[in-house]
């Protein structure tokens, strides 16, 4: 038997040959999944699976931090020129806070949105996030939808953007 005869894999026994070494780590559990299926075949069955959708985070006063699900808060860290943030969230500790604040018509000093790095199509990019503060806005329009809370922050008077990028390993 030839060392290409020894080393052979076949898709129901494994490596083949007396010689032939245990797969234990998984080093060389991948190896022999490559060299059964191939390398284009192989990229496909250990592709990550797609991150769930981050959105980001907005703390508002001293409401704990709030996870955002929807709204425009990626459209603020592109940079778009809009006139009131809006935030979908599912209801939690923070809500009655909310609801409060939005009834209330009051000010507060300030609401803080982080979200992830965008590029133009909404792909989230692993380079760091956005901070965006917004001054002295209002809670408005609070609605409650099943588990699902909808509000907008209005009437704010400065909007301070910071990026917070990291250094890829490439």
């Amino acid at each position: 038997m030839d060392a290409r005869e020894r080393n052979r894999v076949t898709p129901s026994t494994g490596l083949a040959g007396a010689h032939a070494p245990v797969a234990r780590s998984s080093a060389n559990q991948m190896l022999r999944l490559q060299r059964q299926i191939g390398n284009r075949a192989t990229r496909q069955v250990v592709a990550r699976a797609p991150a769930t959708k981050d959105y980001g985070t907005v703390q508002v006063g001293k409401l704990p931090a709030i996870k955002i699900v929807g709204g425009n808060a990626g459209e603020w860290a592109a940079k778009k020129e809009l006139r009131t943030l809006e935030i979908t969230s599912k209801k939690g500790r923070h809500s009655a806070g909310l609801e409060r604040l939005s009834k209330g018509k009051s000010k507060i000093p300030s609401l803080k949105v982080t979200t992830p790095i965008v590029d133009q199509s909404g792909q989230h990019l692993d380079f760091g996030r956005v901070e965006i503060e917004f001054g002295n806005p209002q809670i408005a329009g609070y609605t409650v939808d099943g588990n699902i809370e909808t509000w907008r922050a209005v009437d704010f008077t400065a909007i301070h953007r910071l990026t917070i990028s990291h250094k890829s390993g490439i």
